[in-house]
């Protein structure tokens, strides 16, 4: 069976982080996503939280696989420059955090746009490939890695899209986080996108949805193939990382029941 990973996205309203560890860790997991929102982890004043991190990692023999930030809060494709040198900032306060407290990755979306009128050119593209460049020397020198999630509503929300822009820009610690329940809520199948990702992928996050709807709900809950998803992983030989990302008003419980699920299914 392979090792699954919990994201603490569940907790931010409701624990710190080394908290929210430590309920992971009763059901079992030892690695483990961070997100780095206030006020369950902030990433301008993470240094305060590391102790504690690292005391929770500690007490379960666990690891940190990255740190995310919030995509609603964090575009490093605005077309405006204040914006873009705010993101970079937490960037790289995020990156800090993340190298203090072991992580390989930090996380970083995939380029918001707005969804009504979006520019006719490139120009955010360009705009997010610049400052991607910037993160990835930053966290090259940190030994850390980068991983690009598929959201939807962003310029790189699908599959094909994301092998274009790697293909075309060459970094050289940049891996793709696929999130099977954003692959759904765009419209594409996440089987075909892990296909066409093939090797670039290093994280996959599982959660499930009802078809037409964007949700990170436990497994089991929606219309998501996880037998399908399986086999396309065991076809690729895939070897990274996968992470439970169940967000909901009861993390603990519905991480549990999704995991139990996960074990049904031959994970």
């Amino acid at each position: 069976m392979r090792t699954i990973g919990a994201h603490t996205f569940g907790m931010v309203w409701t624990h710190d982080a080394a908290s929210a560890i430590d309920a992971f860790a009763a059901l079992g997991f030892r690695d483990f996503q961070l997100m780095a929102m206030a006020p369950h982890l902030d990433p301008w004043h993470g240094a305060a939280a590391v102790d504690g991190i690292r005391r929770a990692l500690d007490a379960c023999e666990g690891r940190v696989l990255a740190v995310d930030l919030p995509s609603s809060d964090i575009n490093i494709a605005s077309s405006t420059p204040a914006a873009v040198a705010f993101a970079m900032q937490t960037y790289e306060q995020a990156l800090s955090l993340g190298h203090a407290v072991g992580a390989r990755w930090l996380t970083i979306n995939s380029g918001r746009k707005h969804m009504l009128l979006p520019p006719p050119d490139e120009r955010l593209l360009h705009a997010y490939a610049d400052a991607l460049g910037q993160i990835a020397s930053r966290a090259d020198a940190r030994e850390m890695r980068v991983l690009i999630e598929n959201i939807p509503g962003c310029l790189l929300e699908t599959a094909s899209a994301l092998c274009e822009f790697l293909g075309a820009c060459k970094f050289s610690n940049v891996d793709v986080l696929y999130d099977v329940a954003n692959a759904a809520a765009v419209g594409e199948d996440p089987v075909a996108g892990l296909a066409t990702l093939g090797e670039r992928v290093a994280v996959v996050h599982l959660s499930d949805a009802p078809q037409g709807t964007w949700k990170h709900a436990p497994i089991g809950s929606g219309d998501i193939d996880f037998d399908a998803v399986r086999v396309q992983l065991d076809t690729m030989g895939y070897k990274g990382e996968v992470v439970l990302e169940v967000i909901s008003r009861t993390p603990v419980d519905d991480l549990q029941a999704s995991l139990a699920e996960l074990r049904q299914r031959f994970w």
